[in-house]
């Protein structure tokens, strides 16, 4: 009850004599509509209990039996417990936990001696006890929480890093809006880390709607600068500006990375461009581009480029394409500048479909050309040809579900000349497409299997060719390759999911070729009528590689997993790794671990984190 009748400010008297009438006649539960801690920002607080005893003279509340105290997202609970308005909101003290979620039982809590509350959401705590469950994990004498729109430290980080040894540290949040609570839409992440055997790391991520920047610097015994940032920022006017960089440069630029794909990349590069948007898209930028793990003094290839294409419609079934481009490269770095390269290429494609009865008619023609300019010599590439498709399309539409089968021919020649030679190539094939799937979505399932010939400049070779995609819910392909049967050659990629995203699943991938493996472009056993441009490709080096990862959920809360990379022909193990994913259903918490052991990289990695506001 009240001591005394002085006279109160607005906020004491929310904290004070209003609510005293509750705490004789009933467990009191009552809501603190709002309480001021600075002049204009003000929050919510409400608490229930089986006891209330108020001190209107220090604008105190005393509560006790079952208390519960909320704000925001924060629920304090104890046995006894004083409310207490202070210079920076409201004071706790008596002694309790912190649930991060309006959930009975919470599996992660904070134990506290005493509490600030300071508007928006942010809470201090003294003698801070991380709980799992009701097992303590380890004590602080002081823990901030702030919501995620606010600056805030980072939870503290550990990873063993294989023979490195352990790397430990946190960082700062620091958001450039504010977002009612949620994580900002822009916000920059800066992490520093140390080797408990000397050394350290130094992570910067930059996130924002259109854009995502990551720099990492690390060091132990040699240095690592790892880079991977994109993004295409629209400015008021039909213009765009795009970035992209990936590298990973130093002694250290492959041995810093867990993940066996990016260790074993073979070029680091960054493009920088501007593009206008209207019937002519107009590009220009600068590019680099420099071997994986080369040291920031080697040569790297720099310089600018540009692109101008344009495309459009003749009549209702006829379309065209050009391409014009042109890129400069100099060779610089160690004191070398050099010519480096100049390059030119230019592309037109006309397409055409049209019926003839039943049939279904393509056609298309092309023209491609290449010149490439370097200190010691030059090359200059044309080729030109045309192509040419009949088919049978058989639809049968059933109630839900709509089943195509369509038999095709088709052939393309071209013209080749490229420094002074000239050769004609060939390509005829026969096969049929089947598609079943879900009527007015397109094909769910689609399969090509075509056999044919190809004349290269020695005689003439059989092709069987293959190609199958579906994206369905449980089941998701995408098969392409092509084979030589009299050399027992082939070439070809293979990706297979079995389980629906974000579910238990299988997805297995394998790729590679062997030698002598035909020329023909992975296109082609789509049924592509015109060439790709100019490229080497992935496939260009003998061998085969599979990998294949499992993703079990527990549940709708707990994910588990694990996957390996394997080279069959070397019978070589490229890489295990495992993972494990916690996120409580009320979003209170989410926990991680993750372990990987990859070739070329001693030893293993392993981590752990921890989310209290995911």
């Amino acid at each position: 009850m009240s001591r005394s009748r002085p006279r109160f400010e607005p906020t004491r008297v929310a904290l004070g004599c209003v609510l005293a009438a509750l705490a004789v006649v009933r467990p009191a539960r009552a809501e603190v509509p709002t309480a001021t801690a600075a002049p204009g920002r003000e929050f919510r607080v409400d608490f229930s209990a089986r006891h209330l005893d108020v001190d209107a003279e220090l604008g105190e509340l005393s509560l006790s039996g079952d208390v519960e105290v909320t704000v925001g997202r924060y629920r304090l609970g104890g046995d006894r417990v004083k409310l207490k308005r202070g210079p920076r909101g409201i004071g706790v003290e008596g002694g309790g936990d912190i649930a991060f979620c309006s959930c009975d039982d919470p599996p992660v809590t904070v134990g506290y001696r005493a509490v600030t509350i300071a508007p928006p959401s942010d809470v201090l705590i003294e003698g801070a006890v991380l709980r799992a469950g009701k097992v303590p994990i380890f004590w602080l004498p002081y823990l901030w929480l702030r919501s995620p729109d606010r600056l805030a430290l980072m939870f503290p980080s550990a990873e063993w890093r294989g023979d490195e040894g352990l790397l430990l540290g946190s960082g700062v949040h620091v958001p450039f809006d504010s977002n009612n609570g949620r994580p900002a839409a822009r916000a920059l992440d800066v992490g520093a880390y140390g080797y408990v055997q000397g050394g350290a790391r130094v992570d910067a991520k930059l996130l924002t709607p259109e854009t995502t920047s990551f720099v990492r610097w690390d060091h132990l015994g040699a240095t690592a600068l790892v880079l991977d940032a994109h993004g295409a920022v629209s400015g008021r006017r039909p213009s765009v500006v795009a970035y992209d960089v990936d590298a990973s440069l130093g002694e250290r630029g492959r041995m810093v990375h867990s993940s066996l794909e990016a260790a074993s990349r073979r070029y680091d590069h960054a493009r920088l461009g501007v593009a206008s948007q209207g019937p002519f898209l107009a590009a220009f930028g600068l590019a680099a581009d420099a071997p994986r793990a080369a040291a920031l003094t080697s040569p790297l290839g720099l310089g600018p480029f540009a692109l101008l294409a344009t495309g459009g419609t003749l009549g209702d079934r006829t379309s065209y394409t050009l391409d014009l481009g042109a890129s400069s490269s100099l060779r610089a770095g160690e004191g070398r500048r050099d010519n480096g390269e100049q390059r030119g290429m230019q592309r037109f494609v006309l397409e055409s479909s049209t019926t003839l009865g039943p049939l279904l008619a393509r056609g298309a023609m092309f023209q491609q050309g290449e010149l490439l300019s370097q200190p010691v010599e030059s090359l200059t590439r044309l080729r030109a040809g045309a192509g040419l498709s009949l088919s049978l399309p058989l639809l049968r539409r059933f109630t839900r579900v709509s089943h195509l089968v369509e038999p095709e021919l088709s052939g393309r020649v071209e013209r080749q000349y490229s420094d002074g030679s000239t050769e004609t190539s060939l390509l005829a094939t026969g096969g049929v497409t089947t598609a079943l799937g879900t009527h007015g979505r397109g094909a769910a399932a689609r399969l090509r299997v075509a056999g044919g010939v190809g004349r290269a400049p020695d005689a003439l070779r059989p092709l069987v060719l293959a190609s199958v995609a579906t994206d369905a819910r449980w089941l998701g392909v995408r098969l392409s390759g092509v084979a030589d049967p009299n050399l027992g050659a082939a070439e070809g990629t293979a990706r297979l999911r079995l389980g629906p995203r974000g579910r238990t699943n299988l997805i297995g991938y394998a790729e590679g070729r062997t030698a002598r493996a035909p020329r023909t472009r992975q296109g082609e056993a789509a049924g592509d009528l015109v060439p790709r441009f100019y490229e080497q490709g992935a496939l260009d080096r003998e061998g085969l590689s599979t990998g294949a990862d499992l993703t079990v959920a527990l549940g709708s809360v707990l994910w588990v997993g694990g996957g390996a990379d394997w080279e069959p022909l070397a019978e070589e193990l490229l890489g295990v790794r495992g993972f494990a994913r916690y996120r409580h259903a009320c979003g209170c918490v989410a926990l991680g671990a993750f372990g990987t052991k990859r070739a070329g990289r001693p030893g293993f990695d392993a981590g752990l984190s921890l989310d209290l506001m995911p």
